[in-house]
């Protein structure tokens, strides 16, 4: 039903979601004050009863709630006017979208440069060839949950909607720690509304002046000079490194996948000698419990939904990892051996592959990052507005190293 409502009449498709969520959020509150009263009672028989009814309940109302869920993330990308890209099978050439919609049309500025960083580093070799090259890939690769190139996406959109959210509202709250730079950047900033009130021809009546603490600071005319320098050194190294890279760029991929920032340009941090983006900063000032607490999926059904997708694209991941490990076997004497395999197994088509365009690929990363930022967005209103959602206990991570 909400399904149609969804393509039919979407003026009505809210209304429908809300209507079911509050049924929901109703029906908890009741089985709520049901266990309570029998807790009171001193029939334990009966309690036990209850609770063994109640196990069975609560899985159906999570895959409820899981599919409410799913059409919400579907109902996003209808108003962006993009059309999700359809199961993954041998050849793929997908009508083509709007790509501008996938990025600018749902990340912040600060948050499409780290976007930027990991197309570049999921797809390896691919990012620098022409959009028209193809890439054949195992279905394994891309699905698999460790690092798979739509799998990895879904949840670096999801991590980067976080943090990104995390890092406006401190910047709201003036509590998000300076770099040096920022430091250096905002005092240059003061001093220059200073030196404007200094040298007005009447200071004492001089104009208020408000200062941007977040613009770029000003340059003086040495600085500028030394910019333009370095602005278009980096453009020729830049024409450079493109020049290198179209010559062996129409090179098929059978990977898809290189090391992180293996692959980046010059200007990959932000551009021709800017230095990090102030999200990039914010993010590598985080310690290893914030980091492993803000990547991880906090509800059963978000992470339900992360495998619901993937195997909405690409197929039952057990059955893929089940296939590749079959073809690879356990015997390999090297990590180096074990890719040989894994390379010959997607040549010869002995697993289950994906071809497509460069552009596709990049196509899909996008769109999984889109849909991890997306179900991000859902899995806030959902528990915020409904409190339906089964959190997921945080990870135990070892005790740190006493020196």
């Amino acid at each position: 039903m909400l399904q149609y409502y969804l393509r039919m009449e979407p003026h009505l498709f809210k209304t429908a979601v809300d209507t079911q969520l509050t049924k929901l959020r109703e029906e908890k509150l009741r089985r709520q004050e049901k266990e309570e009263q029998l807790l009171a009672s001193s029939d334990g028989t009966e309690l036990a009863l209850y609770r063994r009814m109640e196990e069975v309940r609560e899985v159906e109302v999570r895959a409820t709630l899981e599919d409410l869920m799913y059409v919400s993330i579907l109902e996003k990308f209808l108003l962006l006017g993009v059309d999700m890209l359809p199961r993954m099978d041998g050849f793929v050439d997908p009508p083509s979208t709007n790509l501008k919609a996938l990025t600018e049309g749902i990340h912040s500025k600060e948050a499409l440069e780290l976007v930027r960083e990991h197309l570049l580093s999921v797809m390896g070799t691919a990012a620098t060839a022409y959009s028209n090259a193809y890439v054949k890939m195992s279905k394994f690769q891309m699905a698999q949950a460790g690092g798979g190139v739509y799998a990895a996406s879904v949840m670096f959109g999801y991590f980067l909607r976080r943090v990104d959210q995390r890092f406006r509202l401190e910047k709201a709250l003036g509590t998000l720690p300076l770099s040096k730079e920022d430091a250096v950047a905002r005092l240059e900033r003061l001093f220059a509304a200073a030196g404007d009130v200094e040298t007005s021809d009447n200071p004492d009546f001089a104009d208020a002046t408000t200062v941007d603490l977040d613009s770029p600071a000003p340059s003086s005319i040495g600085s500028s000079v030394d910019e333009d320098t370095t602005t278009s050194s980096a453009a020729s190294t830049a024409g450079a490194y493109g020049s290198a890279n179209r010559s062996s760029g129409g090179a098929a991929s059978t990977s898809g996948r290189g090391p992180v920032g293996s692959r980046r340009g010059p200007g990959a941090e932000g551009g021709g000698g800017r230095g990090k983006s102030a999200l990039r900063r914010y993010v590598e000032s985080f310690d290893q419990a914030t980091m492993v607490e803000t990547a991880r999926v906090v509800s059963v059904e978000g992470a339900a939904l992360v495998e619901r997708q993937t195997s909405a694209l690409l197929g039952d991941i057990k059955k893929l990892t089940t296939q590749m490990q079959e073809v690879v076997g356990d015997n390999a004497s090297s990590m180096q051996e074990a890719i040989e395999r894994m390379a010959k197994a997607v040549e010869l088509d002995m697993v289950e592959t994906v071809t497509m365009a460069v552009a596709t690929q990049r196509r899909s990363v996008l769109e999984a990052v889109a849909f991890g930022s997306f179900l991000r967005d859902v899995e806030s209103w959902v528990q915020d507005e409904y409190a339906l959602l089964t959190p997921i206990p945080p990870p135990q991570l070892p005790p740190a190293a006493t020196v």
